[in-house]
């Protein structure tokens, strides 16, 4: 429960840190502005209050934590509705009893399984190229590129 909060916070956080988090709030900005009264020409932007002021707020970054704020509550209590149902609870005791039961590899196994799946890929890049490269060069053999 404690990491489901903290990744949606996480989450919520690292939303308003990147370049999605200005652009939502420039568009909520923009749909503010048809439900406000204008700013009279002349006046400046530190003199706007009340309602009039709504589009410039949402321009600041302070929005972006509000909402930030928001999305993480709204997560937190989200996450503790789903696991505090009887079902999901249920659920959580059976997966719990059955990771007592897994057999988990240890580090040598780890290593070769990992070389195992590396190779494979590696192979079968080389094999996907080169079949790349027969059709591209019938093609431009017959014309049709």
């Amino acid at each position: 429960m404690i990491g489901i909060i903290v990744v949606i916070a996480w989450g919520a956080l690292k939303f308003v840190q990147t370049n999605a988090g200005p652009t939502v709030m420039r568009g909520v900005a923009w749909l503010v502005s048809f439900v406000t009264p204008g700013i009279p020409d002349g006046v400046p932007p530190e003199d706007v209050t009340g309602m009039a002021a709504l589009p410039q707020m949402f321009q600041t970054a302070f929005p972006l934590y509000i909402v930030g704020g928001l999305i993480a509550l709204l997560g937190i209590w989200f996450a503790f509705r789903i696991v505090n149902t009887p079902r999901a609870a249920d659920f959580l005791i059976a997966v719990e009893a059955e990771m007592v039961k897994v057999s988990w590899p240890n580090n040598k196994e780890v290593y070769v399984t990992t070389i195992v799946v590396i190779t494979v890929m590696m192979i079968f890049c080389v094999l996907l190229a080169c079949y790349d490269l027969f059709w591209h060069y019938l093609f431009r053999g017959i014309g049709v590129l």
